[in-house]
């Protein structure tokens, strides 16, 4: 009946009778653990707590008579004492009574019911003792307590300690049988686990080895059959006996299988004919190599470009033959090669810019796409298609040239464009500035006019006032002189006269500001002067240049200055106000929040030099190598159009000046301009 089995038959049984094993195994251990957990119970209710019950008994007598001891030797004091008797007694009783009750419930023998009948008939005089001592240390009556000590509690130790010394040991016999009691059921369990275990694994591996060696000869059946499909033989029936339906499945899919191969061996061989011609007429190089990098297959095309016969490459590796140095006579790596990296990720790669050696040894440029023949184990081989971009190169060349031509001469149209674009924004702003300041000038010198009026009339009002009140005091009008004062107190009239003169100061330094404003706005512009080079002195028109854009660095940045004194410069002032206003505003625009924009002057040797530093953004080397390129700029777009920094350095340059760059990103920006003081 058991050989009738099938295999899912065979592994379903298998799975119930292990099932059946663990249950069982199970069972016992839950049986066992309960019985332990029994005993464990029963050990700490019927044999421990009794126990210590009449151990605490025990400790607190004889802390009593310690404490009645120290009292009477005068070690501690008898105050608190009663109170001490009273708790302890009490707690006596509790101990006693919670023995009974355990003891009740767990079996007795006859030696233990005589001790407890002692113990019972004993316990009157202990509670007569405690309440006797108490008093006496209440009382502080030391000879009471010298008699209780001496007669009474030898008299207890008689009655009361023997038996309850006598009822503790047999109850610790107890508990020392219990504990071996449950030691010896912890075994026995133990003994039976392990036997049904050792039943329960032999049953299995008995029946595990019977299921082995039957599925070991129906796979040597199988593997048989299916070496006869790949040796393209006859194939014979695979053997198995009656209810054994999966054998009857497989045999009948393995002949399936033959007849379907056999129809997929002709497909194939029509299929590798057409891959064959595809590869003939395609104009890419093509050739494929195994898992060892050596050809294995070589289109035309392929053989054309590098100048061999069809047999010469086959079986050579293929980056020795083709691929084994760079363009400019380096080693080519096998681990750098796009190829071998192809065949070890199981990735499609493409790689523009290595050469191909021909047969002749000359070479030339390649572009390349590997893709493997077994993707990710790295192990298979894979196909190359390839192609010579030698024109392409020599096209991209020609078209980079003119780019780049064509790039330079758009900077130099830019950079003239923005020169001219700065020229046309610098006369409209001497234009401005020129109508600004005959505009301003003359309501400046009216108000001034009228300023100076209108203090000496506020003056002669306040001594109208002062000569009244000295006049109304000499004709010593008391009455008139109070309503004089009160008029005075209601008008304010001394608050007057003190803020007039504060009011008079502030408009007055109103005015200077704003002549000064223009003054500055005047000299920024060199309404004055023409184009024409002449000697500045270049510190003034740098304050003359922070007072202008005041509203702008205000916001931002304290200005700070550190002038050492230099001479004059020759030069257009025009042109340099211009480049202080291009450095003061990308440091100002470089400050996120708030900071600091340092100004310096420097006298060296033909040279001056001035610098304007921040504690801006900074920047990194990349930035500070383009920061003078026409249309760069790190601001965002819509923001700047990066020709301000390119205007500077051209105005510098044709002063024959220089710059300085220091800079850091996350610290700041300082940039230094060095001027000849005979340009």
């Amino acid at each position: 009946m058991f050989k009738r089995l099938s295999i899912r038959r065979r592994l379903a049984l298998h799975v119930v009778l292990t099932g059946f094993v663990m249950l069982a195994l199970s069972f016992v251990f839950l049986l066992s653990q309960r019985a332990s957990d029994e005993a464990e119970r029963r050990i700490f209710e019927h044999e421990l707590a009794p126990a210590k019950q009449l151990h605490g008994v025990e400790r607190r007598l004889l802390s009593i008579h310690g404490h009645l001891q120290d009292v009477l030797l005068g070690i501690a004091s008898p105050a608190g004492m009663p109170e001490m008797i009273t708790r302890e007694g009490a707690l006596i009783r509790e101990s006693w009574q919670t023995f009974l009750q355990a003891h009740r419930v767990s079996p007795t023998d006859p030696f233990e019911a005589g001790r407890i009948a002692e113990m019972e008939q004993a316990l009157p005089g202990l509670w007569s003792f405690l309440e006797r001592a108490s008093t006496a240390s209440r009382n502080q009556d030391a000879k009471e307590l010298d008699r209780l000590l001496r007669f009474d509690w030898y008299s207890l130790r008689q009655t009361i300690f023997e038996p309850l010394q006598e009822l503790a040991a047999a109850q610790d016999q107890h508990v020392e049988h219990a504990r071996q009691n449950l030691a010896d059921s912890r075994r026995r369990a133990e003994l039976l686990v392990g036997s049904l275990l050792g039943l329960g694994m032999l049953l299995l591996s008995g029946f595990a080895i019977g299921l082995m060696r039957y599925m070991t000869r129906r796979v040597a059946n199988i593997e048989t059959a299916l070496e006869q499909v790949a040796a393209g033989g006859e194939v014979k029936p695979v053997p198995y006996g009656r209810g054994e339906d999966e054998m009857s499945r497989i045999a009948d899919a393995i002949n399936r299988t033959v007849t379907r191969l056999r129809d997929k061996q002709v497909a194939i061989s029509c299929l590798m004919q057409r891959q064959r011609t595809v590869l003939d007429a395609v104009a890419e190089g093509i050739y494929g190599i195994d898992e060892t990098g050596r050809i294995n297959f070589v289109n035309p095309a392929a053989l054309a470009m590098l100048g061999y016969e069809e047999h010469e490459p086959l079986g050579q590796h293929s980056h020795t033959l083709m691929h084994h140095h760079h363009a400019d006579g380096r080693p080519y790596a096998l681990a750098d090669c796009p190829v071998y990296a192809s065949r070890r990720s199981g990735k499609v790669v493409t790689h523009v810019g290595d050469v191909f050696f021909r047969k002749d040894g000359s070479h030339f440029p390649v572009e390349l796409t590997s893709a493997p023949l077994r993707a990710g184990d790295g192990q298979g081989g894979c196909v190359v298609v390839f192609h010579d971009i030698s024109e392409r190169l020599e096209s991209d060349r020609l078209l980079r040239e003119s780019i780049a031509q064509l790039e330079q001469t758009n900077a130099r149209l830019s950079e003239t464009q923005s020169q001219l674009l700065q020229a046309e924004k610098l006369a409209g702003l001497g234009q401005l500035a020129a109508g600004m300041a005959h505009e301003i000038n003359n309501p400046i010198g009216f108000i001034q006019s009228d300023l100076n009026a209108l203090e000496t009339y506020v003056k002669d009002l306040f001594e109208l006032i002062l000569d009244f009140d000295m006049l109304v005091r000499q004709r010593g009008d008391s009455g008139l002189h109070e309503e004089f004062m009160q008029l005075q107190a209601r008008s304010e009239l001394d608050f007057i006269r003190e803020d007039v003169t504060v009011l008079l100061s502030e408009t007055r330094e109103g005015v200077r500001r704003i002549a000064r404003i223009v003054t500055d706005l005047k000299d920024f512009a060199r309404l004055d002067a023409t184009n024409a080079t002449a000697d500045a002195d270049l510190q003034q028109a740098l304050d003359n240049t922070v007072r202008v854009m005041h509203a702008t660095l205000e916001e931002k940045a304290e200005v700070v200055r550190d002038y050492e004194p230099i001479p004059p410069v020759r030069c257009d002032l025009g042109q340099i106000n211009q480049v202080f206003v291009n450095l003061l505003l990308n440091a100002a625009h470089a400050i996120r929040e708030r900071g600091t924009i340092t100004l310096r002057t420097r006298h060296v040797g033909d040279e001056v030099c001035i610098e304007i530093a921040d504690d801006g953004r900074g920047m990194d080397a990349a930035e500070r190598a383009r920061m003078f390129d026409p249309f760069f700029t790190t601001k965002p777009v819509g923001e700047g159009t990066g020709l301000g920094l390119s205007v500077c350095y051209s105005i510098v340059r044709s002063h024959d000046g220089r710059f300085e760059v220091d800079s850091t990103p996350g610290v700041g920006t300082a940039v230094r301009v060095w001027l000849p003081v005979g340009a």
